[in-house]
């Protein structure tokens, strides 16, 4: 009997201090989705398609019609952007609280915020251009030194 009373009343211990945490943890989501959307952050999103789907046509065979392309653009499109939420929230959990990503939505909802939300995907684009010709660079010059070496 005790046995019994004590199960149930972990089950109920654990309910009730489950369902609050659940609770914040939606509105946490919810509020980093908000955050991410108003910073332009899931706009960059688009970006990785824009690059993505370039790179695969030029490695599959000529004959996938365009329509194939403009449909996996559009399905990934929301995919992407729900994905890299769930990716985040464990992320910015651990060096936000909640109460920062409000203030962070409030900063994007004012008007410097929206201009550099506005920015943000042509920055993110040119920021990863500039990154891969920085890579490309480092790579000939490694290329260089170890020909210099005599190794081929």
């Amino acid at each position: 009997m005790q046995k019994m009373f004590f199960g149930a009343a972990l089950v109920l211990a654990l309910f009730v201090f489950a369902a609050p945490a659940a609770a914040q943890d939606g509105e946490y989501r919810q509020q980093l989705t908000k955050m991410l959307d108003k910073s332009g952050a899931l706009a960059s999103a688009d970006v990785i398609m824009d690059q993505l789907i370039p790179a695969m046509k030029q490695l599959t065979a000529k004959e996938v019609p365009a329509d194939f392309w403009d449909s996996f653009r559009a399905k990934w499109n929301r995919k992407t952007k729900d994905k890299l939420v769930e990716i985040y929230v464990p992320i910015y959990k651990k060096h936000l609280t909640l109460a920062d990503l409000k203030q962070i939505v409030a900063f994007y909802e004012s008007p410097v915020g929206k201009k550099l939300a506005a920015a943000t995907p042509s920055m993110t684009s040119e920021g990863m251009q500039a990154g891969q010709q920085l890579g490309m660079e480092i790579a000939r010059e490694m290329m260089q030194e170890m020909q210099q070496l005599g190794y081929k």
